[in-house]
């Protein structure tokens, strides 16, 4: 069995290291992760995503190297800490049945997990059916999710893998995912003393309803998938202007579209080039830049035939009596690095199950409950036992 008093220290740990992303980023951790690997007897590997920037990798060979392997994916970065903490953020802090601390949930208690699993492997000296691999990366909370992108272009990654990522679904399966798209837009209006704003163009102005005319269009769209839901669209940043009595001339701001099936990303840059294009007409010599901010991120799903999710519903309900809730607010909207593997590689056996609540996830007193990463530790090694 997974040790849940040490999954719990490992989680303390992991927290007390300051991995903000941007910020500090995860060389101390991965530092710590890699030792903690080494101690269990094992072999871990880095592989460098950026100078300073290392995924970890290390594994359990199983007895049957036909059989499919079982991939971990833990991030080690965390947003940054931010403000309104009552509880020490890099402190681990356990209260109430709850450990507080930035990344509690998100996601260094489910890679923690990852950890516990093969110490439990190595300690018990079971040996798997399939290989059990474990991958702490780096950069899952950045737009371009660098991590995900190195570990499948330097290949270790198979078309057999089954991927679980330990993320904060509140013990919910997450078997689908939104697609999104990030994009900053730039329009270019006209500056002029705002005593004579006629001579120019308010590039504020013109953006405020470039945006109003997104939100509409995107509220309106038929697609309303079982699962994931509607579409959903948040102007994140504006930034225009250089003084109150001054037309802005220009404004900037950085957009989050969120989309379901049948939508791919290139529809949503679609859907603001169209608006964007209606609006310039009303506003002669306005003109606006459209450009792409960070990996492209399509709608992604595993299948019900795959075999994690088939055995991490089978385990879920031995160990609860009930199959796993898949719909409703489990942070289907929340891309993972599993997702990106899955829309990289076009595998239909990515999935994300974790302790936490994905609602406690970039908060201030972000925390996970112990409850959770009990139940966690249960799953996985049910999930490894009966591959």
């Amino acid at each position: 069995m997974i040790s849940v008093d040490s999954v719990i220290r490992d989680t303390q740990k992991l927290i007390g290291i300051d991995s903000q992303n941007p910020g500090p980023l995860e060389a101390e951790c991965a530092d710590w992760v890699f030792s903690r690997l080494e101690g269990l007897g094992l072999s871990p590997q880095r592989y460098e995503v950026e100078p300073g920037r290392d995924n970890v990798l290390a594994q359990v060979r199983g007895s049957d190297p036909e059989a499919p392997r079982l991939v971990i994916l833990g991030h080690m970065d965390t947003v940054p800490i931010g403000e309104g903490w009552t509880y020490p953020p890099l402190g681990g802090q356990i209260d109430n049945g709850r450990i507080y601390g930035r990344g509690a949930c998100d996601m260094k208690a489910g890679l923690a997990l990852g950890i516990g699993l093969l110490d439990a492997l190595v300690a018990t000296g079971e040996t798997p059916r399939g290989d059990v691999v474990l991958v702490a990366t780096v950069d899952e909370e950045a737009p371009g999710m660098l991590g995900a992108h190195q570990l499948v272009a330097d290949g270790l990654l198979r078309p057999s893998d089954q991927v679980l990522a330990p993320e904060p679904t509140g013990m919910r399966l997450r078997q689908r995912q939104m697609g999104l798209r990030w994009l900053t837009l730039t329009v270019r209006g006209r500056m002029a003393h705002a005593g004579r704003a006629h001579l120019g163009i308010d590039a504020n102005h013109v953006l405020a309803e470039i945006v109003s005319r997104v939100k509409t269009v995107f509220s309106a769209l038929p697609f309303d998938d079982e699962i994931l839901g509607r579409a959903r669209f948040t102007c994140g940043t504006i930034h225009g202007g250089v003084a109150t009595n001054v037309v802005p001339g220009s404004s900037r701001a950085e957009l989050d579209l969120r989309i379901v099936p049948p939508m791919v990303p290139e529809d949503a840059v679609g859907i603001l080039e169209l608006v964007a294009d209606a609006v310039m007409l009303e506003h002669p010599g306005a003109s606006y830049e459209i450009d792409l901010l960070g990996a492209r991120r399509p709608p992604v799903g595993a299948s019900d035939e795959a075999k994690i999710v088939r055995d991490l519903t089978s385990a879920y309900i031995e160990h609860t009596g009930a199959a796993p809730m898949i719909g409703g607010a489990d942070g289907h909207e929340a891309y993972t690095d599993a997702s990106m593997v899955a829309a990289l590689t076009g595998s239909d056996s990515c999935t994300v199950l974790g302790p936490g609540a994905t609602d406690q996830a970039h908060t201030a007193d972000e925390y996970v409950a112990l409850a959770d990463i009990e139940l966690g530790a249960k799953l996985l090694w049910t999930l490894v036992r009966e591959w």
